[in-house]
């Protein structure tokens, strides 16, 4: 038998978690996740590369054209025209211009990329495809 009475807590004395401290933190972790987000450039497109058995991988320094399924022109990640990529391969003069075209990309926006690369003086045009796994 147990004679001890037990202590009871009274209304006031009862242990809680506090969850402002909790909210504050992920308010704080939201609000850096959301300004990161909007301050990344964009990387990754949708330009789906056409497959080739004989591809190989190379790391150099050049400029890089991607060539969308509609059409549109990108130089380094930024939407641009025929005139801007000439004028910018004029400007800078790589050695080497990677064209990065939608597997369903009509041909002649490609040839319009090399053309404008061979007036501005690129002597190697690469165009980048993915590995047949």
């Amino acid at each position: 038998m147990n004679l001890r009475r037990r202590a009871r807590l009274g209304a006031d004395e009862r242990a809680y978690i506090d969850v402002v401290p909790l909210v504050d933190t992920l308010l704080a972790v939201f609000l850096f996740l959301a300004v990161l987000a909007f301050q990344s450039p964009i990387t990754f497109l949708a330009v789906k590369l056409p497959q080739a058995e004989k591809g190989e991988t190379q790391r150099i320094r050049a400029a890089k054209v991607q060539i969308t399924k509609n059409g549109s022109l990108l130089l380094e990640g930024r939407p641009s025209d025929i005139k801007g990529i000439e004028k910018f391969l004029k400007s800078r003069k790589p050695s080497y211009l990677i064209i990065e075209a939608d597997e369903d990309a009509k041909h002649k926006f490609v040839v319009y990329v090399m053309d404008a690369a061979k007036k501005a003086g690129v002597e190697n045009v690469i165009i980048a495809v993915r590995k047949k796994s």
